[in-house]
């Protein structure tokens, strides 16, 4: 299956996804708020069974990894992308405060991802309604794993935290149930394609360019009211002001990273990320451009590329209008999904 029609699959049904690009750390112990209030960039209020995006910045104000903390009673969960497992275990005791007595260590089990439309209405027929009627960013904990609500793509997110022993048949189970569904395996390109249509911040891609949440756009994932590695500079960084800000952009003909964005003839910025849409036909772009430049619905700018010239629009995300926003879960199921009309993928921009 190609790429595209793993996106199709993952826009209008549901997709399968490995999950071993997340790391799972479970923290517990005495200190465990502590501990992770003095590392993770954002507030920790939570509530059992709450989940919170945010970030683990470096000292110089650069993520380091992308998480969503959740609080199980006194412990958390953290589902982290970015480094390996023993790099996040190694940042994490090398940064937690001294005195406290809590550890971090790998979740027992190995998790899934279910990405979709319909990937609510899957999880309920192989996990029961408890997983599939989850609220977004809330998870639930049962002895057949540990089920978060997320995502990354726009549409209904579930990774699925499965005892080792028990993965192989929750695997099948959902293959063979998701026949109903056409279901599809999704790879992590893919999903990365569908998180820069929507939006969403990939450590990956831009989050290793070197910049900090003020340029990529992510201030609302840290806090400035208290401290935790990065803070100082962090500050420092937002006293200077930004001189650049990512800003979402579409275009007819292809854009490559490191291509420069001119506005007449001043350059203004380049591209730090690119891919093509298979759902809106174009190119969909993730730009750097000079803070006075990094405005939404400009079509004045262009990209230059070995002499050539290309328009370029930018626009706000998300770029698609996913099919997740009017799917309903007390209204439609995949089997009846042609007698409901849904509106188009793509809005005018």
């Amino acid at each position: 299956m190609s790429m595209d029609d793993e996106i199709r699959a993952l826009r209008t049904s549901v997709a399968l996804a490995a999950g071993d690009h997340v790391t799972c750390l479970r923290i517990e112990g005495e200190g465990a708020y502590e501990a992770l209030d003095h590392v993770v960039a954002c507030d920790l209020f939570l509530q059992d069974g709450q989940m919170r995006p945010s970030l683990l910045l470096d000292e110089q104000a650069r993520p380091f990894a992308d998480i969503h903390v959740a609080r199980d009673d006194e412990s958390f969960y953290l589902l982290a992308e970015g480094p390996s497992p023993e790099e996040l275990v190694a940042f994490l005791e090398k940064h937690f405060p001294a005195g406290v007595e809590a550890t971090a260590r790998r979740c027992d089990g190995t998790l899934l991802s279910l990405h979709g439309p319909y990937a609510w209405e899957l999880c309920t027929a192989v996990l029961g309604p408890d997983v599939g009627s989850l609220p977004y960013l809330a998870f639930y904990r049962a002895d057949e794993g540990v089920f978060f609500r997320s995502g990354k793509t726009g549409e209904y997110g579930y990774d699925l935290l499965i005892p080792t022993g028990e993965v192989e048949t929750v695997r099948e189970a959902l293959l063979r149930e998701g026949a109903a569904f056409d279901l599809a395996r999704a790879s992590l390109p893919a999903l990365d394609q569908c998180a820069l249509e929507n939006g969403f911040f990939n450590i990956r891609r831009e989050g290793r360019a070197g910049l900090s949440p003020l340029e990529l756009g992510l201030q609302w994932r840290v806090s400035y009211r208290k401290e935790y590695v990065g803070s100082v500079a962090l500050r420092s960084r937002r006293e200077a002001g930004a001189n650049s800000r990512v800003v979402w952009a579409v275009a007819g003909a292809p854009v490559a990273e490191g291509d420069e964005v001119f506005l007449e003839e001043q350059r203004i910025g380049h591209v730090l990320v690119s891919g093509f849409s298979v759902i809106r036909g174009e190119w969909v772009a993730l730009l750097l451009l000079d803070r006075p430049y990094a405005y939404a619905g400009i079509d004045r700018y262009e990209i230059r590329r070995a002499g050539e010239r290309r328009p370029i629009r930018t626009a706000s995300a998300p770029l698609i209008n996913n099919r997740s926003l009017y799917v309903s879960p007390q209204r439609h199921s995949y089997r009846d999904r042609d007698v409901s009309k849904m509106p188009p993928f793509v809005l005018p921009l």
